[in-house]
């Protein structure tokens, strides 16, 4: 028996004329575990949210066609009712945790059904026995980690014992080992409790040896729809639509595809004379917290290098890249840029020289236009007119943003929305470019095609980009350099491949063996 059945799907949004789902039909089965997958931009979050009701109650747009979930239309029953069975998780654990403790979060939504005070306790504390948080009754949420706050989502979300269970790149932000910890706890509810999965994401190598149907999009319609023993049988509509095919890349192979540029190993030491940046003992310690997120690291970076931030959630990789980027004073040690102090200079005397894009890109985001996001910077810089659009009209192709360019950035999906987070900060040609976690939200073809893009234009112009990421085939084939933190503190300072040649060390930086 189908569980959820869609006919002639469509749905267009208030500021587009184009609709966003054009003409979707597909059944899904009671139990089944679909991976939906697809570039970035083809639909996918938003046909999540017509299964749980979100789109049309909840979002302004033109919604055609029907979903039914035991045949009864979804869009004509109340939001209220569609989410005690179908449950949504997001993509950032943070935009959906509300309270300050463990148990509050997880009672927010039983206390709304109005259910016993004692049956509320029970499914708490069954809940997180579940996703393995057993005792996390009393933490504050706010002291947790990512991976952490993905379990108290979805704690949250097993409470409310829905039948369907809808995931929007619920790794995304999560170290290999802190994935493979939620995965697995997906994969246990679809087997036990017989809950039905659907699970939108660009990483098809974790999720394809879980699922059993596979449901590919582009353009906002299902390009395939076809049991798992039948989907991977041809890997070309993948690789035509830049989406990651689930087989593994030797690692050899990753190695020799990067772009060869010697590689600077550097201990700390200020006065090394191409040194672009230098971190001397910084120490950081958050506040009302007892140990440090950063724990006296040193290290240089020099013009010309890429180099890639790594280890587990929590380690210390943001703090890193938030002290040399100004947000963040150091507690101790020192941050130079270009020979000079970041402690004796205001952020506003660092936009030329350091430009940072956040894990949420949401949070640089304010223009009216995508156009208008991107030329913002070079602006306030007081750029000529000319040069102004010959920059911005350059890094909108360089991008693949032209076709976006008249577009809210709130209008677009996640990974485009981070696309022009990037764009808008390179707009500003700094001499030190931060990136944290550029992988979120991005398929494999615009992953790299934003990754060439900069590493190109640092090599030409002799600048230095540092990423935070958990993915170590993009390390392999973009980074010259590789930090290590675990707890705070630098573990290794060196060559990628030297890095992943230790199993001991990968294990303690949460990070999984290359393909």
């Amino acid at each position: 028996m189908a569980c959820i059945e869609i006919g002639n799907l469509r749905f267009t949004y208030p500021s587009r004329e184009t609709p966003t789902l054009q003409g979707i039909t597909t059944r899904v089965s009671r139990g089944a575990f679909v991976l939906l997958t697809g570039p970035t931009g083809c639909g996918k979050s938003t046909l999540l949210r017509t299964l749980n009701g979100l789109i049309p109650h909840a979002s302004a747009g033109v919604l055609k066609g029907t979903v039914r979930l035991d045949g009864k239309n979804i869009a004509t029953q109340p939001l209220a009712t569609t989410c005690q069975q179908v449950s949504l998780l997001f993509q950032n654990p943070d935009d959906q945790l509300f309270c300050t403790l463990v148990q509050d979060e997880i009672a927010f939504g039983l206390e709304n059904l109005g259910l016993p005070p004692e049956e509320i306790q029970e499914r708490i504390t069954s809940a997180l026995e579940q996703v393995g948080l057993q005792g996390f009754e009393s933490r504050e949420i706010s002291t947790l980690s990512g991976g952490q706050k993905q379990r108290v989502a979805l704690a949250a979300v097993c409470a409310m014992q829905p039948q369907v269970l809808l995931l929007d790149e619920p790794t995304s932000h999560l170290d290999p080992k802190g994935a493979r910890d939620i995965l697995t706890i997906v994969k246990q509810l679809n087997n036990d409790l017989g809950i039905t999965v659907i699970l939108a994401t660009h990483r098809t190598r974790d999720i394809a040896p879980l699922c059993d149907h596979v449901w590919l999009m582009d353009d906002g319609q299902l390009c395939l729809d076809l049991p798992k023993t039948e989907a991977f049988q041809d890997f070309t509509p993948y690789r035509r639509l830049g989406v990651q095919v689930p087989e593994a890349v030797p690692m050899s192979e990753a190695v020799q595809s990067k772009t060869p540029i010697p590689a600077h190993h550097h201990t700390a030491d200020a006065e090394h004379p191409e040194a672009l940046l230098a971190i001397r003992d910084v120490c950081f310690c958050y506040p009302k917290t007892d140990n440090d997120a950063v724990h006296q690291v040193s290290c240089v970076a020099s013009r010309g290098e890429v180099i890639a931030i790594m280890g587990a959630n929590g380690s210390g990789k943001t703090t890193l890249i938030h002290l040399v980027a100004g947000l963040l004073r150091p507690s101790s040690g020192e941050v130079t840029i270009d020979g000079q102090s970041c402690r004796r200079l205001k952020l506003h005397q660092l936009a030329g020289k350091v430009g940072i894009v956040f894990q949420n890109p949401d949070l640089l985001l304010q223009a009216e236009t995508v156009l208008d996001e991107v030329a913002f910077g070079p602006k306030n810089l007081k750029f000529a007119t000319q040069h102004l659009e010959n920059r911005v009209n350059r890094i909108l192709t360089q991008f693949d943003l032209v076709n976006f360019a008249a577009e809210a950035p709130y209008a677009l999906s996640r990974g485009q929305r981070q696309r022009v987070a990037v764009a808008a900060t390179f707009a500003l040609h700094p001499d030190l470019f931060l990136l944290d976690e550029p992988t979120t939200g991005q398929d494999a073809q615009h992953l790299h095609q934003l990754m060439d893009a900069l590493s190109a234009q640092i090599q030409q112009e002799n600048k230095t980009l540092i990423f935070a990421t958990h993915d170590t085939e993009l390390t392999l084939k973009y980074a010259t350099r590789v930090l290590l933190l675990y707890d705070g503190k630098l573990i290794f300072d060196g060559a990628p491949h030297t890095a992943f040649a230790n199993p001991e060390r990968l294990q303690q930086a949460s990070l999984i063996y290359p393909f």
